[in-house]
Order: structure tokens, then C-alpha cells, then sequence
């Protein structure tokens, strides 16, 4: 098939798979609602007709804020993924790479073990928390980039992001070691979940992750000439570390406000890029939106698995991700080798 029938109709399958998976993800749960029901319902949704049914205040109560959460969440990781894939040149390259998510878990856990609570309805304090925590961490890496001189440089990047995760682990051990009695509830934030989450989570996380998806497209070009080496960007009479920084920094938004939203779930940003790359190769300005797309499907799964597999019981989602994502990572290691890292 030719390489662009191949493209078209990756987006087209991929986006009914999409539909159909949010149409999964409003049928079930403890409450099971049909796929006949759950259209029903969002049209009355979409025509604003209120039907006080009980599939439209599960849909509408419970369901629908979720699956936007998660979808939106996954498009984020995998973005982010497939820019710094593409900006270190390093297929084994993730969201988290730069120390943000650490960052933002920190700012959560700080609240969760302190009980810090804010008087503005809807609003969580644990998600402003970890947003504030992101945005922190990666100005201290960047910080630290330029202390040491590189600003910018793609290793030293990489490497003070991986000081600055294990400084904010060891914090985190630190807390939740001294305030025990939030164990659980910090525990199951750091694995990642959608349970519980409110509108204002979903405000917070829409303009940074539309502008970080506006700035990847824009920055396609670049992304290109990065995938080649640094050598190419300074052809197009760019600096390869300011342009590392910037992008990053960029990234970095999304990055908190995904993390702020859900919780640290890794993988997603790992795999998706890979398997969006399979089908519309390496140019930037196709892969960033087919690797939105897969990163939606696969983490909106990801709940569905969570909310299902043991129910009543809901699963950490960020432990289903990982299960599917540790063996992906040791294959790539496998295929690769230290090529990749």
C-alpha cells in the first residue's frame, strides 16, 4: 500500500476505533448501560435535552468527565512522547524523561499527606499541587542545565532530569514514610487514577495540553531536523540547545497538567509513538496527531480494563498501562541495545 493510502487510512481506522472505544467506555461499569442507551443518551447530551434517566446521570455523572479525562490524558503522554523521541533522538525516550512527572507527584503527595485542603468549589488542591510541582521541577532541571554551562545540551538534559526523578522520589519515600496514615491514598495517586477526578481537573488540563499539541505541529519541522542530529537544525540557522529548551519547556506543561489530572501513568508516551510510527513514519507533522490518536485509544482501554477486569474492584490505571508497557520497554532494550539509550 502506498505510503500515503497507508496514512489515510491509519487516521480513519484509528479514529472510528476512537469512537468506539469512548462508546465502550460510557456503556460500562457497575451500572452497565447499552451502546443503544449510551447514544441515545449523548444526543440528548449533545441537543441539550434533559432526560433524567438513569443512563443519562451515569453517562453524565460519572462516565463522560472520566473518558474525556482519559482520553485527553493519553493524547498528552503520547504527544510529549513522540516530541522528545524525536528532540533527543531516543526511541526509548518518554514523557518523563526530564524529571517533570517526578516534580508533580511530589506536589500532590505534599498535599495528600499534609491534608491540605482550598476553599474554591470544584477545585482540587492535589492537582494544583502536582501542576505546581511539575512547573518546579523542570525549571530546577533547567536550571541546573545551565549552571553547568550546556543549557541545553541533550545529555546533560537527560541526566539532570534523572537526578532530579530520584531527588523527588527519595522525597516522596520521605513522606509518606513520616506521615503513614495517607499511605493508601498517596499509593494509589502515584499509580495513577481517574477516580474521583472533577471538572476543574478537566479545565486545567485542556489549554496547556491544546497548546503544547499547537506548538508540537509548529515545531514539526524542527522535530525533523533534531531526528537527524543537531548539525541539520544549525543548517536551518537555529541553536539546537535553545530550541531544545524551549520545546521542552513547552512540553513540560502538558506534562504537569496530564499528571496533575491522573496521577504518574507510565507507558503510554513510550508505546504509542512506536506504533503510530509504524503506520505514518517518522515526519513529525503526521506522526505527532497519529500518536494523539493511538495515546487516546490506549489509555481510554486502559481505564475501561481498570474499572472491569476485578470489579468491583477498580485497578490503579497506571498498573495496567505497565503491565502492557515493562514488557514493550524490555523489547525494545532487547532490539535496540545501548543504540537506544
Amino acid at each position: 500500500m502506498p505510503v500515503k493510502k497507508q496514512r489515510l487510512f491509519f487516521f480513519y481506522v484509528s479514529s472510528v476505533l476512537l469512537f468506539l472505544c469512548i462508546l465502550l467506555s460510557l456503556s460500562l461499569g457497575a451500572v452497565p448501560v447499552s451502546i443503544k442507551e449510551t447514544i441515545r443518551a449523548l444526543w440528548n447530551i449533545m441537543t441539550n435535552k434533559a432526560v433524567d434517566t438513569e443512563p443519562n446521570c451515569v453517562i453524565i455523572r460519572l462516565r463522560l468527565l472520566r473518558t474525556a479525562l482519559a482520553g485527553l490524558v493519553g493524547a498528552s503522554l503520547a504527544m510529549t512522547g513522540a516530541v522528545f523521541q524525536g528532540l533527543f533522538r531516543n526511541p526509548l525516550a518518554d514523557p518523563y524523561i526530564i524529571g517533570t512527572s517526578s516534580g508533580a507527584a511530589f506536589g500532590a503527595v505534599v498535599a495528600i499527606v499534609f491534608g491540605w485542603t482550598l476553599a474554591i468549589p470544584g477545585f482540587s488542591i492535589i492537582s494544583g499541587m502536582a501542576f505546581l510541582g511539575g512547573i518546579i521541577a523542570t525549571i530546577a532541571v533547567y536550571l541546573v542545565t545551565g549552571v553547568f554551562g550546556s543549557r541545553g545540551d541533550s545529555v546533560t538534559l537527560l541526566l539532570a532530569g534523572t537526578a532530579m526523578s530520584a531527588l523527588f522520589s527519595s522525597l516522596i519515600s520521605i513522606l509518606i514514610a513520616i506521615k503513614d496514615k495517607q499511605l493508601h491514598q498517596a499509593y494509589f495517586w502515584l499509580l495513577g487514577s481517574f477516580s474521583g477526578r472533577s471538572m476543574a481537573d478537566l479545565l486545567l488540563l485542556v489549554f496547556p495540553v491544546v497548546i503544547s499539541f499547537i506548538a508540537a505541529l509548529a515545531s514539526s519541522r524542527i522535530l525533523d531536523l533534531f531526528s537527524a542530529g543537531d548539525e541539520s537544525v544549525i543548517t536551518l540557522g537555529l541553536d539546537p540547545r535553545r530550541a531544545r529548551l524551549i520545546i521542552g519547556a513547552i512540553m513540560a506543561l502538558a506534562i504537569s497538567a496530564s499528571v496533575s489530572a491522573s496521577g504518574s501513568i507510565g507507558f503510554i508516551g513510550l508505546i504509542a509513538p512506536h506504533i503510530a510510527r509504524r503506520f505514518v513514519g517518522p515526519v513529525h507533522n503526521k506522526l505527532i496527531p497519529a500518536s494523539v490518536l493511538t495515546g487516546a485509544i490506549m489509555l481510554i482501554i486502559a481505564d475501561i480494563t481498570a474499572r472491569t477486569l476485578v470489579a468491583p474492584v477498580e485497578l490503579p490505571v497506571g498498573a495496567v498501562t505497565a503491565l502492557i508497557g515493562a514488557p514493550y520497554f524490555l523489547y525494545k532494550i532487547s532490539r535496540q541495545g545501548l543504540r537506544s539509550l
